[in-house]
């Protein structure tokens, strides 16, 4: 079940990070680094936050 939910939660914020590059948003080589660092680190902290509710931590 994580395993799913990360994927589904990496492809939606990956979906974000290339409507930002449509709009030209950090096209550079560095910037797309980042925005790729920064999908996953988002879609795993998002996935812990799934896993939390999941095993009843909050």
């Amino acid at each position: 079940m994580l395993v799913l939910s990360w994927a589904y939660l990496f492809h939606f914020c990956a979906g974000i990070r290339f409507l930002l590059l449509d709009t030209h948003v950090a096209v550079h080589k560095e910037g797309g680094k980042q925005t790729a660092l920064s999908v996953l680190i988002v879609s795993s902290l998002l996935t812990l936050a799934v896993a939390l509710k999941l095993f009843g931590a909050f």
